[in-house]
């Protein structure tokens, strides 16, 4: 993926549309479109750092129905991220979305990204579109050849196809292929395309589209599969939040537990955090405080208080999902926060398990009883360290397999948490310790045998 100036990722700048009103999804309380908020950020905001993800560093936004709004908006996300953006404001915002294309044309000389703001996609689409890119005029539209897929088709705009080239556009065209994802790498003759199509009476991107399939100067790029959906009614926004919470697992990472109990029940918390000033950070060290807290209370003895300390754990086990995914929703992760955050879960382990040994010492006070404790420790421990240290001498990583399903950390803690309800959480650890070792040494013997 190269961009006109040659550089990965960069080189082609953007034009995002913000000028409409959007009153079917504000329904007239006069706050302009761009600015509605989507789990921690304003749609706007959220297509400004999409495109930063691959790379784009030149911007430009088209502004119309309350432009002193959107621009004062876009003054705080250029603070907020670091980043330079150009506004451009349609004075003809009130017809189509074409005269808002026309608007940039005086700001652009070659290729350029073209995207929707309210329109919520995958990141990955707009790589798709650079890496598609032959350096002729030819401009490319992303469009989603999966219709069963599509939250409300009869209002998507159907793209006919014939095998990459589109042949038809338009709401009402039947039969149709695919459908318009609002996502295009523009090449300068859509600027005349657009002034035709306007002299013509019709100010719509589509009928410059259109034109452009009578010059065979477009070409389509098939995304099925990649996240997308365009909003304009209050259902559409709620089918947009519900879609990016789903999406937030990690399908080869999570373990069972996390997949089928944590992870749902994470991202409920996660739809309430990202929209408070809590960062992931801030997040990470609350998981790790209730932790802490679970392991003290292991440490007093008693079934209330075992049962209690186990409650905790499984609770910051959850919570431990809800900084990755608040990153994930603000586009706000960072090498450093995973790290952190590592290191947080290692201090924490090694807690639960000092509190859970020495809260079953004072039933049994026994030299034993801290052997189990060490034991369990360094399994916990060295399962983790096992696999990262393959994964920086072979440069690969273990596969997802079975056993390495019973090495996370998520069935760890749950297993602690059903071994307090057992009233056995000293058990319960010590099982999972020598179950983190057999892991290990079938890591190894796995090596061995590759190694020969």
């Amino acid at each position: 993926m190269r961009g006109p100036g040659g550089q990965e990722g960069k080189g082609y700048p953007i034009v995002i549309l913000a000028a409409g009103r959007g009153s079917r999804l504000k329904k007239g309380d006069g706050e302009p479109k761009p600015l509605t908020r989507l789990l921690g950020l304003t749609l706007l905001e959220r297509a400004v750092l999409s495109a930063r993800e691959v790379g784009v560093e030149e911007f430009y936004v088209v502004v119309g129905y309350g432009k002193e709004e959107v621009i004062s908006h876009i003054e705080e996300i250029e603070r907020r991220h670091g980043l330079s953006i150009r506004v451009v404001e349609n004075p003809h915002w009130e017809e189509e979305n074409g005269t808002s294309v026309l608007a940039a044309r005086e700001h652009l000389s070659g290729p350029f990204l073209l995207a929707m703001c309210d329109h919520v996609f995958d990141h990955q689409i707009l790589r798709r579109l650079m890496e598609a890119d032959d350096g002729t005029d030819t401009s490319l539209i992303a469009v989603d050849e999966e219709l069963d897929r599509i939250f409300d088709l009869d209002e998507a705009t159907k793209v006919r196809l014939e095998g990459e080239r589109p042949v038809a556009i338009g709401k009402g065209i039947s039969p149709f292929d695919a459908v318009d994802t609002g996502l295009f790498l523009c090449k300068p003759p859509i600027f005349d395309a657009l002034m035709e199509a306007r002299k013509e009476g019709d100010s719509s991107l589509s009928a410059g589209i259109r034109k452009l399939i009578e010059r065979g100067k477009i070409q389509a790029v098939k995304v099925g599969g990649r996240f997308w959906t365009d909003i304009d009614t209050p259902e559409d926004l709620e089918h947009a939040k519900k879609a990016l919470l789903k999406g937030l697992g990690k399908k080869e990472e999570d373990g069972f537990i996390s997949r089928y109990l944590n992870r749902p029940l994470s991202r409920r918390m996660t739809a309430r955090l990202v929209d408070t000033p809590l960062t992931p950070n801030g997040i990470s060290l609350l998981s790790f405080s209730v932790a802490l807290l679970g392991a003290f209370l292991f440490g007093i003895g008693g079934y209330f208080w075992t049962l209690v300390a186990g409650l905790l754990v499984q609770l910051a086990s959850i919570a431990d999902g809800c900084d990755g995914e608040v990153a994930r929703l603000k586009f706000s992760t960072s090498p450093y926060g995973g790290w952190m955050d590592t290191l947080l879960d290692r201090y924490s382990d090694g807690a639960i398990v000092a509190g859970i040994t020495y809260g079953h010492w004072l039933s049994f006070p026994e030299a034993s009883t801290w052997a189990w404790g060490v034991i369990s420790l360094m399994g916990f421990l060295l399962v983790s360290y096992t696999k990262k240290e393959f994964s920086l001498r072979y440069g690969r990583k273990l596969p997802h397999d079975l056993w390495d399903k019973v090495s996370k950390r998520d069935l760890r803690l749950f297993g602690i948490f059903i071994g307090a309800i057992l009233n056995r959480p000293f058990e319960a650890m010590a099982l999972l310790g020598l179950l983190s070792h057999g892991v290990i040494l079938r890591y190894l013997l796995s090596g061995y045998r590759k190694r020969q």
